[in-house]
């Protein structure tokens, strides 16, 4: 092999640039990942990094920066330069997370617009940093003679090599491998290897996803070795017959002769083992490799009969081992790789994967780090997929290019479904009502990249094709439409007829719809795909994006999944998306944080829309992502006959009985667990069964017990409380075993019911019920009317009220003061990002002060046997209607032992907008920390978002309820409370009691402080604890996040009245 000869574009341009018919200069063929071992033995572990073969360049590297590519050092790569005073740098790694350069973040504009006016297919030249890198290396004595030869598997986003001063080749395609021959370029001893890498390219063009702008050598470098003959390229591929019973096992391989020599014959042996490494079957295949031959093609193929088969629910695998074997039979070399039998078809216009419907219960996933950006490493990889196993998420949309290889592997092992797309955006380049293609508008129909988006299915193609979880490949992403599409389409279909190809931009331009198999959309609503779904469509339809989970959002999925079993054509989705991209930074004071668009100096940007994750940047789960699992589920629950204990069960998996796991069944009474059971139930995929759970309801004095523990009266002590006893009934399916991705015991479907049951408890003194006066032990109030105030005082306690603005100013118990602050109506929640995308602040604004500009028109107070009722009417002042005045009517009724019971009813008047929230809102000292509450739980959930909350009793601290997200806002939320108690360290409790239900929310904050806030670490250090007990807050919504509303049927609309009541119960436990 001779060295490279170099010649400079015609057109004057480096390849970087105005040249984007140059994407690669002596690059080697793209190939499947592989790696030479020498033993089968080795072959059978498939841990490339430990073959004699393989030799890592990650570490540190020198390091210059220049700012433009006409301040870089240009001959840095000269044997006699001496780099020894620059600076080092880790590779794999970003160099704007190692102290040069910024990272950028921006969704759809091109991150060089506002500063240089150009159009593709030029790049940015004054200013496109440029990063020159230098190690030196040795060559291990066993690889003397060999070939050598130098793999990248991820530079961003141009790059020229150069080994010993001497050109070696340039590779755009910031995520596919880059490799090159290096043989000839090596010398004895110690080897300089530079690398010169530009920020943005003609390529950057294609290459415009919705994410963090960086730049480097972010994936691993390495040398690998080969002997004069190698296995250079393998495709395997497996078909079953048609009851999908057994199955047929193809090879095709590519054999190298490095140095043309005679070599005579040489055989391929294809061992398939199984997962204990017993050898199942085997291929004999022959080449004759003549002088002056390079290469050769073999294939061959067998019959398997009944192999176990491949899918997300049993990831069954097997391990090819390719066994080159010269003249005389000696092991030349051995490759391997994972295999899984398995057939991907669509069928009369129904995606199946072994013969069964396929649903895509999935989730879009960019590689990202906090910390280290897309260099991430493989325990990231390993966290990402037991999270997504564990909360039920089966498939994987590789958003917007292709992952780092070992993340196929995990996928094959794990069980997870994959598209795998192509590493082409260009959303800067077209408009959404564009129905033609401009002149700036690429690849569109423009032959001058039709070579570099091909090259690049290629890559994908070559790199990926033996994974069994790749089941589709995708063409791109958000890149409008042309006949580029079409011809990549056609090159999928003709090297890969086994999968299916996918594309969702010829959704917006149907002259292209070849271009794309199936119908896949992004962000349609529920009513929109049931259209689709009614319209007997001839292309299996998937919502590629959809449930956008900006900050607090998600609202809605039920919707979706619950089409998804409705429809056969409605194929599932794929939610945007696994991970907040934020890097963390620091202030200007030290204070750590995950910055965002902006907080780098960076523009243009956009923002806080980098933070779509079901996951926090740092890999811990966000509550959303509770609502995930449970919509995914595979098993559903249909309550036939509760009372008596008969439930119908349908496993919706496709290949598993649900005899594997436990079915556990739990009954509580008033949130206290009072019976517990497991059994076995044999229900086949796809099937329904009736099952009688055999629980029991306690008897009477069962459930005494269990409601004394729940209840408790003002003086502390327990007893029967003024509410019916609530049995729910919790069933759930619970792995059997320990697994790759969860321990035994694991909950991978539940459902809850309440048992309709008739029992009411008897009051007990100090707590109301409907006939107070009849109620023994009532504590006797007193009343004191005096010039601005009323004053009602009870034993141990003392009410306040403003006469002036009905303002309920003090509460005293047992000598403590309660409030911090007035209690306030309140109608207004911290903006939540899918409320700033569809303009409710401005929209709905009217309601962010109106309970503090409230206007008392009328306060009266009447007593009654054993209670006094302070009755307030108010209007606003702040609106404006078409018609009547908006009233507000509250009542506050104070019995003896110094609990209230209030009313709340709101009429709004004509013509307003739609209510944020409806509640009180309780401002008291920090040192009530500790709150438990009766309802849904443990995370925040809402009206929209509550499926996966289960009723239970919970406690934990108020701080904790802060939900991070990157821009503070609403959070915390629980839905149908049942009641609720915050504790104070000087012995008070303050217990809330519904009537029946609220929501609560407990936080450090209010709302307005929360979104006067641009990052978490600048909220102001709290001396308090906010309580707000509501009606109601409108649900999150989560359609989008750019003006998707929330659902109606979760809006809170300004056409009716709204009412409501809960009791405000102290207790006093005595130190």
């Amino acid at each position: 092999m001779n060295k490279y000869s170099y010649k400079p574009p015609e057109n004057g341009f480096p390849e970087w640039n105005n040249n984007p018919e140059i994407y690669q200069l002596n690059r080697m063929e793209a190939h499947a990942t592989l790696m030479p071992y020498s033993t089968i033995e080795e072959a059978l572990k498939c841990n490339r990094e430990s073959s004699s073969y393989y030799k890592s360049l990650n570490g540190k590297w020198k390091f210059s920066f220049a700012e433009n590519p006409d301040k870089r050092v240009k001959n840095f790569y000269e044997l006699d330069y001496d780099c020894s005073g620059w600076d080092e740098i880790t590779v794999p790694g970003h160099w704007q997370l190692q102290g040069y350069d910024y990272p950028q973040y921006t969704n759809v504009r091109y991150p060089w617009e506002g500063k240089e006016d150009i159009k593709p297919p030029f790049a940015p030249t004054k200013y496109n940093p440029v990063g020159s890198y230098v190690r030196t290396f040795t060559i291990p004595d066993e690889w003397k003679g060999q070939p050598v030869y130098l793999s990248f598997q991820g530079v961003e986003s141009a790059f020229y090599v150069w080994v010993n001063g001497d050109f070696v080749g340039y590779s755009e395609d910031t995520f596919t491998p880059a490799e090159f021959d290096i043989t000839p370029y090596l010398i004895e001893g110690e080897n300089k290897l530079a690398v010169e890498v530009y920020r943005w390219c003609d390529g950057s063009w294609l290459e415009d996803q919705d994410f963090w702008r960086l730049s480097g050598i972010f994936r691993d470098v390495y040398l690998y070795s080969t002997p004069d003959v190698h296995i250079y390229d393998f495709f395997v591929t497996t078909d079953l017959d048609g009851n999908y019973v057994n199955g047929e096992l193809r090879v095709k391989a590519k054999l190298v002769n490095y140095f043309r020599k005679d070599m005579g014959r040489y055989t391929v042996e294809a061992m398939l083992f199984d997962k204990s490494h017993n050898l199942v079957k085997n291929i004999i295949m022959e080449a004759t490799l003549n002088e002056g031959c390079y290469s050769t093609e073999i294939e061959g193929s067998c019959f398997v009969e009944n192999p176990l088969k491949w899918s997300a629910e049993y990831p069954n695998l097997y391990t090819l081992v390719l066994v080159l074997r010269d003249s005389t039979g000696k092991i030349v070399e051995t490759e391997s790789c994972r295999v899984g039998f398995r057939k991907f078809e669509i069928v009369d216009g129904i995606m199946k994967i072994n013969g069964k419907r396929i649903v895509f219960k999935g989730v879009n996933r960019h590689e990202f780090s906090h910390e280290k950006g897309r260099a991430i490493d493989y325990s990231d990889m390993v966290r990402d997929i037991k999270l997504m196993k564990a909360f039920n998420i089966n498939a994987v949309r590789t958003s917007h290019y292709p992952n780092n290889p070992l993340w196929y592997d995990l996928c094959d092992e794990y069980g997870i479904y994959v598209i795998d797309e192509t590493n082409l955006e260009t959303h800067g380049t077209w408009a959404y009502d564009q129905r033609h293609e401009k002149p700036d508008t690429v690849p569109g129909s423009k032959k001058e990249w039709t070579g570099a988006v091909l090259d690049r299915c290629n890559s994908m193609f070559q790199r990926d094709k033996n994974h069994p979880c790749v089941l589709i490949w995708s063409l791109g992403n958000e890149a409008w439409g042309g006949e580029n599409f079409i011809i990549m389409h056609d090159f999928f279909k003709k090297n890969d007829p086994t999968r299916v190809v996918q594309y969702e931009g010829v959704s917006r331009v149907r002259e292209y719809e070849a271009a794309s198999d199936i119908e896949s959309r992004m962000y349609s609503r529920p009513h929109d795909i049931e259209f689709y779904a009614r319209r007997n469509p001839k292309k299996p339809f998937v919502l590629i994006e959809y449930c956008h989970a900006m900050g607090n959002s998600c609202g809605n999925l039920f919707k979706y999944t619950e089409l998804f079993d409705r429809y056969p054509v409605l194929q599932g989705g794929f939610i945007w998306d696994w991970i907040d991209q934020a890097i963390k930074t620091r202030s200007e004071e030290g204070t750590e944080y995950l910055g965002y668009g902006g907080d780098f100096g960076d523009t243009p940007n956009d923002g806080n829309f980098c933070g779509n994750g079901l996951i926090f940047a740092d890999r811990t789960i966000s509550p959303k992502i509770y609502e995930v699992k449970k919509c995914y589920q595979n098993v559903k629950f249909e309550g036939e006959d509760i009372r008596n204990g008969r439930i119908k069960i349908t496993n919706n998996h496709l290949f598993t009985n649900l005899n594997e796991y436990d079915l556990y069944w739990k009954v509580t009474a008033n949130g206290i667990p009072v019976s517990e059971g497991k059994m076995c139930v044999d229900i086949e995929p796809l099937s329904s069964e009736t099952v009688t759970i055999p629980y029991e309801i306690p008897d009477e004095r069962g459930i005494e017990t269990a409601h004394e523990r729940t209840v408790e009266g003002p003086d502390g002590k327990t007893g029967m409380g003024p509410v019916d006893t609530e049995y729910i009934l919790t069933v759930g399916f619970l792995t059997k075993e320990d697994s790759l991705w969860a321990q035994k015991g694991h909950e991978i479907a539940y459902e809850q019911f309440i048992i309709p049951c008739e029992y009411k408890a008897p009051c007990i003194p100090g707590m109301s019920c409907e006939n107070t006066a009849a109620c023994p032990g009532i504590d006797a109030i007193a009343l004191k009317d005096e010039e601005t105030c009323f004053i009602i005082e009870g034993q141990n306690f003392a009410v306040k009220f403003n006469k002036a603005n009905g303002n309920l100013e003090s509460y005293r118990y047992h000598g403590h003061e309660i409030l911090k602050n007035t209690p306030v109506p309140n109608f207004w929640r911290a903006v939540t990002d899918n409320d700033r995308g569809n303009g409710h602040p401005a929209r709905c604004g009217v309601w962010r002060e109106a309970g503090e500009k409230r206007e008392l028109r009328s306060l009266t107070v009447e007593r009654s046997d054993g209670r006094i009722e302070v009755k307030q009417v108010y209007t606003f002042a702040n609106m404006v209607s078409k018609s009547a005045e908006t009233y507000l009517f509250v009542n506050y009724t104070v019995h003896g032992g110094g609990e209230i019971g209030i009313r709340m009813k709101l009429a709004p008047g004509e013509g307003l907008p739609e209510i944020p929230e409806i509640g009180m809102m309780f401002i008291l000292d920090k040192s009530f920390e500790d709150i438990t509450w009766y309802g849904r739980g443990p995370h925040d959930n809402y009206w929209d978002r509550n499926c996966g909350a289960r009723i239970g009793i919970y406690e934990d601290k108020v701080q904790n309820q802060f939900v991070p997200y990157l821009r503070p806002q609403e959070c915390g939320n629980k839905t149908d409370v049942r009641w609720a108690k915050i504790s104070g360290s000087n012995g008070i409790e303050i217990k809330f009691i519904g009537e029946p239900v609220f929501e609560m929310n407990a936080l450090p904050y209010t709302p307005f402080e929360l979104e006067a806030c641009d990052h978490p670490y600048k909220l102001p250090e709290s001396d308090k604890v906010v309580l707000r007990i509501n009606y109601r807050q409108m649900g999150v919504g989560g359609d989008d996040s750019w003006g998707a509303r929330t659902h109606p049927d979760f809006t809170l609309y300004a056409n009716r009245i709204y009412e409501y009541s809960f009791k405000l119960v102290p207790i006093y436990r005595q130190k």
